[in-house]
Parts: C-alpha cells; sequence; structure tokens
C-alpha cells in the first residue's frame, strides 16, 4: 500500500510518560509534532491490570507543576512525607523526613495508570496527531535538514518527513537500532515482582526500602491506604514466589519487611519484570535523538528511572523550544553534554548498589551498615543524599512556565516542592 506522506518539525516514536509529555510540551510550545508507538490505545485507567506505581520525585513533582499537569494528577496521588532505610538482619535504620528539608513532601506516588490517562487527554487535548499500533519499517536519511521514518499502522503505511526524530521507545528501541546506536547492556540476576498490598496500620505517607540478602524490597505508599509492593531476588527465587499461594507469598513478604504497618494483606495481582543496565553509547545523531528509557534504563533499586527520564524531556523540550531548528547538529549535541552528568551519576549508583551492596560478597553487609551510618550521622550528607534522590538539579523552569494552554487554566493551584537550585533560563 503506497505510504501516506506527512512532513513535522518532530517525530517522536514511543508513547509512554516520556514521549508522551515530550509531545505535547513541544506542541504547546508551536512545534509541529506526531507521535507514533507500537501499543494500542490505552483504555479508561479503572478498567486496566497495571499495578505498577511511579514514585515521583520532588523535582518531577515541580516540572509536572510548572507545566500544568500536576494539578490533574494530584487527586491520585500519595505524598512521601518520609522515606525509611533498613537492612533485614541488621540493627539501625536511616530515616529522610521531609520536614527536615524544609518540604512538604520528598515526592509523590501516583499509579501508572493514571498517568497515562493523563498524558493520553493532553495529546488530545494540544491536537498531536498520535497513531498507535504501528510497527517501524524504516528509517532513512531525507537530505541534510530531514529524517525519514516510515511506519506500519493498522490503516497502512505512513511516510514521516521531519526535521528531528526522537526515539522514546524503551530499552529495547526498534529506532535506536534503526539509527545503528550501540548500547551497553548488563543483565541483572534478579527480577521485581510487583503488587499491591494492604496495612493494618495506616502508613503515614512513609515510603520503605529494605535490604535484604535477596534483594532490595520497597513499598511506596498509595491513595486509599493501598502500598505498592517492589520485590526484586534473583529469577530462580521469582519463581518460586510466583508460584505460591497467595497466603504463602504474603508470609513470606511479612518475613522479609517485619511488623512495622502491622500485618499485610494482598490487594492486586501480581507482575514481574526483568531487570537489566541499558546505555547508549551515545545520545543523538543526524536529526535524531534518544529520550527516557531508549537512553538509559536502570534497576529500580533507588526508584529513579521515570524522574531520571523526565529530566530527559524538560531539557530537551527546553532545548528544542528555543531552536529555530530542532534538529540541529548543535542542539542535539548541547542536550547530550547537558544531560551526561545527571545520567552518568544515577547509572553508577544504581549500578553499584545492584551489583556491589546487594550482592551476597561478605563485605557487602558491612559496607552497607557502614554507609546508613554515615548517612544517618553526617548531616551535609544527609542533605546531599536527600537533593540527589528528590532530583532538584537544575532545569529549564522559565521556559516551560511560560507555555501557554494549561498554565492558565491551572494558575493559582500549584504544589510547593521548595526549591534548593536555581532556575534556569
Amino acid at each position: 500500500m503506497t505510504a501516506r506522506r506527512r512532513n513535522c518539525d518532530v517525530l517522536i516514536v514511543g508513547g509512554g510518560p516520556v514521549g508522551a509529555l515530550l509531545a505535547c510540551l513541544l506542541a504547546r510550545g508551536g512545534l509541529d509534532v506526531a507521535l507514533v508507538e507500537r501499543g494500542a490505545r490505552r483504555g479508561p485507567a479503572e478498567r486496566s491490570s497495571d499495578t505498577r506505581g511511579y514514585a515521583l520525585a520532588a523535582g518531577t513533582v515541580r516540572l509536572l507543576d510548572d507545566v500544568g499537569y500536576w494539578p490533574l494528577l494530584a487527586p491520585h496521588a500519595e505524598a512521601i512525607r518520609e522515606i525509611h532505610v533498613s537492612r533485614e538482619g541488621g540493627f539501625g535504620s536511616v530515616v529522610m523526613d521531609a520536614a527536615s528539608q524544609g518540604l512538604p513532601a520528598l515526592g509523590q506516588v501516583v499509579p501508572a495508570v493514571r498517568i497515562d490517562a493523563m498524558l493520553a487527554d493532553a495529546l488530545s487535548e494540544t491536537g498531536v496527531e498520535w497513531l498507535t499500533g504501528t510497527t517501524l519499517e524504516t528509517l532513512e536519511a531525507a537530505g541534510p535538514e530531514r529524517r525519514e521514518v516510515v511506519v506500519a499502522g493498522p490503516d497502512g503505511r505512513h511516510r514521516f518527513a521531519a526535521r528531528l526524530v526522537v526515539a522514546a521507545d524503551g530499552t529495547g528501541s526498534a529506532t535506536r537500532a534503526a539509527a545503528g546506536i550501540e548500547v551497553q547492556r548488563r543483565r541483572y540476576a534478579a527480577d521485581a515482582l510487583v503488587f499491591d498490598v494492604r496495612s493494618v496500620r495506616p502508613h503515614r505517607g512513609r515510603a520503605f526500602e529494605r535490604f535484604t540478602p535477596d534483594g532490595p524490597l520497597a513499598l511506596l505508599p498509595q491513595p486509599g491506604g493501598l502500598l505498592n509492593v517492589v520485590w526484586v531476588a534473583p529469577p530462580e527465587i521469582c519463581d518460586d514466589r510466583s508460584l505460591m499461594t497467595e497466603s504463602e507469598r504474603m508470609a513470606e513478604l511479612q518475613s522479609r519487611f517485619g511488623w512495622r504497618l502491622g500485618r499485610l494483606h494482598a490487594a492486586g495481582p501480581v507482575a514481574r519484570f526483568p531487570l537489566e543496565l541499558v546505555r547508549a553509547r551515545r545520545l543523538h545523531d543526524h536529526r535524531f535523538v534518544l529520550a527516557g528509557n531508549a537512553a538509559h534504563g536502570l534497576h529500580p533499586v533507588a526508584g529513579q528511572g521515570l524522574n531520571l527520564s523526565l529530566r530527559d524531556v524538560a531539557v530537551l523540550a527546553g532545548a528544542l523550544l528555543s531552536a529555530p531548528d530542532p534538529g540541529a547538529p548543535g542542539v542535539l549535541s548541547a542536550y547530550a553534554e547537558a544531560r551526561r552528568g545527571d545520567i552518568d551519576r544515577v547509572a553508577a549508583v544504581t549500578d553499584f548498589l545492584a551489583r556491589g551492596l546487594l550482592a551476597s560478597q561478605e563485605f557487602a553487609p558491612q559496607m552497607l551498615r557502614s554507609g546508613m551510618l554515615l548517612l544517618d550521622r553526617i548531616d551535609p550528607l544527609r542533605r546531599f543524599w536527600a537533593e540527589q534522590a528528590m532530583g532538584l538539579q537544575p532545569l529549564p523552569r522559565r521556559m516551560l512556565r511560560a507555555l501557554p494552554s494549561r498554565r492558565e487554566e491551572t494558575e493559582g493551584s500549584s504544589v510547593a516542592t521548595g526549591s534548593t537550585t536555581e532556575d534556569r533560563a
């Protein structure tokens, strides 16, 4: 079938939170944007079986509020007012609370389905052309000023000639592969089981990270008194836990987590995710750039994956909206340079925790205990750790807050997330 031809400023491949948010921001900034994704268009949040909860750092909440989207998510969010870090089989813990940082919350937990639904509405509101159920066929150069992409969809083939192509299609990015960008890939000897529980005692906005001999166990506060469990362990242990009855699995979870919240009760189905580190060798090519998990996929031990990806979105949107040509080489190289330090730092920390402190070597428990002791006793180190965990790095806030449409509709409803860094023009 002859392909439909379409010129645009930016074509984004991948319709998850990264691609969808970027599409909305660029369209609101006046660029002609098209979005294509492999998956089907998502239905209402209430009908979804997705059990994931996103832990949004304070910096991410501030970003979403700057562009007017946080008030749409706030009714479905649960504030993280305290983070409790402990080690199974060891005494002591580290507690970081929002009040000590001068903030109302360290972050917010929002169900993934609520973010998906909000962004679907935002895409319609901004008029982005959004094609679902598509498969990438070719990615070609179309002279010095455009890149051509052909995708096949339910209604035929579509040929886009874009001044910039953004790959936001995840760690297995077909678009990245078509551009010839190689990746460093490390499959961790671990998977994550994700499900909701309800506790007898109220969580009161506390998030828990517990280091066990098998891997980290996180419980994130959710609205309605629920907690989202992210339980990491070697694949063979995940096999065993997946085969357990619900009561057996909850008994095992209780023995690992303890009784801080009283008895835990299952409150939803169990999903399983393989864990790996993925780092692209470079972030851009001729009129082509990577964002989100297409550039970096991380272990979830520190809960920084989506937060890191949305900082990509903020910096990339700021760069593209301030440039006369969004695909110019200088624009893309400046974006890559601006993101390099943040990506390197977060990837290094999560990889170190995943392979080092969580390994079964004899020194790991001692190192973890020493690290927790330092965090608990040295206030400057605690503040640095908190700032990194809250994602309060400089972002192009003035430009993003100036975007039309949503900001005017939600003026006066912003949340106070505090600021420890200067706004960047």
